[in-house]
């Protein structure tokens, strides 16, 4: 536990440091822009590992959180309802959704973790907007894609992004008939990978089956909450076994960026990891769980060259970690997952776990004394 506070707080130094005066951070690479996508992810991980930081970070990070909240509001387009991945706009409409899913996820996370923030910036209504305006971008067949209604590319990869998002908020839920037919999307799907979840046109997606997770488990149903476990199993049976990659990145295990499983060919991933170990945290997985460990080890050991930083290896060189566009990204998925952890593992007093069943067993004496009278 102290390797991976520790951990947290060198990425959140390293994340303070790269912050740009616009209050974003970058897609490095391409150009000095920060990006809407890249600052979502980025808060996300800052809300996920708050509460675990020293005073003085903590202080640090509610202003990196306000200014870049105040960023990706810069990124609105009024009167689509939707992100733009810049400020001054550009690209093309049907991109608009996923990008706009990636600012939800940190504007959702800092409504929930500094409602005080959120408020001061009205945070809530671009929430209210953007999830209307995403939920109304539904394909016929209850899917939605990466780039808006009808698109060819990837169709139905953002269904269990949308649907966990919108349920996340605590504004919708199955009772929605647009959150119902996606479930029931999903669903449909199941028996079609051994993941357990949504598939591309290559094959399985670790991706897919996360969002899938999270949409089944936070739609609050005991129907579709029964799917969860084994969406679990699905994800960890990909889970990288063997220790062909140890030298390139100081680990052996990982979850694959990879289509084809733990027999296919891809580097291990950090930000594909760290997309798995989030979801099962979020969905009541045991942080103690061995395959969860190793997870966690992974993210422990695998980092760029730049102090605090994660990459995506198969973006660059994996030799030339350092010359990578998306360290930010990367680093802010792997710290909203070993912050997720972190607080899913009983926090230690004086070197001795302190789990609340332990406190309730403490407290039952004192409370058998003070029914009968005994100061």
């Amino acid at each position: 536990m102290s390797d991976v506070q520790q951990r947290c707080e060198q990425a959140v130094d390293w994340l303070l440091t790269n912050q740009q005066p616009d209050g974003g951070w970058l897609y490095e690479g391409y150009g000095d822009k920060s990006s809407a996508m890249d600052t979502g992810v980025v808060l996300l991980g800052l809300c996920e590992a708050y509460d675990r930081l020293p005073q003085d970070q903590q202080c640090k990070v509610r202003e990196a959180v306000d200014r870049g909240v105040e960023y990706i509001l810069k990124c609105w387009d009024g009167d689509r309802k939707m992100f733009w991945d810049y400020p001054d706009g550009g690209g093309k409409e049907e991109y608009m959704p996923m990008y706009t899913v990636h600012a939800l996820m940190g504007l959702i996370a800092v409504e929930k973790k500094f409602p005080d923030i959120a408020e001061k910036h009205g945070v809530s209504k671009y929430i209210d907007e953007a999830l209307e305006k995403l939920l109304s971008m539904q394909n016929d067949d209850g899917s939605w894609s990466n780039f808006g209604p009808g698109s060819w590319s990837s169709p139905g990869r953002c269904t269990g992004l949308v649907v966990w998002l919108a349920e996340w908020s605590g504004r919708y839920g199955p009772s929605d008939e647009r959150i119902a037919k996606g479930l029931k999307y999903i669903e449909n799907h199941l028996e079609k990978s051994p993941l357990g979840g949504l598939i591309s046109s290559n094959g399985p997606k670790i991706d897919f089956t996360v969002w899938d997770m999270l949409a089944f488990y936070f739609s609050g149903d005991e129907y579709y909450r029964s799917f969860v476990p084994k969406l679990q199993e699905g994800v960890l049976g990909f889970q990288h076994k063997d220790d062909e990659f140890a030298g390139a990145f100081a680990a052996h295990t990982s979850v694959y960026d990879s289509e084809y499983g733990p027999e296919g060919t891809a580097a291990p991933c950090p930000h594909k990891t760290a997309r798995v170990l989030f979801a099962l945290m979020l969905t009541g997985a045991d942080p103690n769980d061995d395959r969860v460990k190793k997870a966690v080890e992974f993210l422990l050991n695998t980092k760029s060259q730049s102090e605090g930083a994660w990459f995506w290896p198969t973006m660059n060189d994996p030799s030339k970690p350092d010359n990578n566009p998306m360290k930010a990204y990367c680093t802010g998925w792997c710290l909203a997952a070993l912050g997720a952890w972190l607080q899913k593992v009983p926090a230690k007093k004086h070197g001795i776990p302190v789990s609340p069943l332990m406190v309730a067993l403490a407290f039952i004496p004192a409370r058998r004394a003070w029914q009968a009278g005994t100061p």
